[in-house]
């Protein structure tokens, strides 16, 4: 199964942001946008959401036939 990450950090005008590729916007958590982050932060979320992502695409792969 090949991965493309869907999140990416971007630095705006009022800092670092995590990106949603999918959407062409900034990520919602908890209905907020993901804008205005240190770099740290931001990096953090960015490979969070990421993993959260490529778990649930695993999870609706289902089972592999490579067993």
């Amino acid at each position: 199964m090949i991965f493309v990450m869907r999140y990416e950090m971007r630095l705006l005008d009022n800092g670092w942001a995590v990106w949603d590729t999918q959407a062409n916007a900034p990520a919602i958590v908890e209905g907020r946008w993901q804008t205005g982050m240190a770099m740290d932060d931001a990096d953090d979320l960015t490979d969070l959401l990421n993993t959260l992502d490529r778990l649930q695409q695993e999870a609706n792969a289902g089972p592999s036939n490579l067993a």
